[in-house]
């Protein structure tokens, strides 16, 4: 199986450490898919270290600047990944997540569908289909 965890901070240790710990199985592929704001992964896969205490292998890609979702949803056909899975970066004040522009346009978007699931730290697209 493939994933592709956004990366929109560096600061995002709690939503990796969730996704590599609780939704994918050892041997699986991970896509760290920058977002162009975020400069450097080095200190949180130094961190994190996906290939010592998660058994994965790794492949860090960075979207372009000024990129759109069909860019984002053109990477997850590309790589055909299983899941997509973003940070969460706030929270409703009953503790709800709080769903922000670039979630809202991956689960809209037309050429791409699958099962819809929150973390504590992370919202996941899985068992996704892709059209045309």
């Amino acid at each position: 199986m493939t994933t592709i965890i956004i990366i929109n901070s560096a600061e995002q240790q709690p939503t990796v450490r969730e996704v590599l710990s609780s939704v994918v199985d050892a041997g699986e592929t991970i896509y760290f898919l920058r977002l162009p704001t975020v400069r450097c992964l080095g200190p949180l896969i130094q961190e994190v270290n996906p290939m010592i205490e998660y058994d994965v292998e790794y492949t860090i890609s960075c979207l372009p600047e000024g990129y759109d979702v069909a860019e984002l949803v053109e990477f997850a056909v590309e790589t055909d990944a299983d899941r997509i899975c973003i940070g969460i970066s706030e929270r409703t004040v009953t503790g709800k997540a709080r769903i922000d522009d670039l979630t809202e346009s991956v689960l809209l978007h037309d050429r791409i569908s699958g099962d819809f699931v929150v973390g504590e730290h992370v919202i996941i697209l899985e068992e996704l289909d892709y059209a045309g």
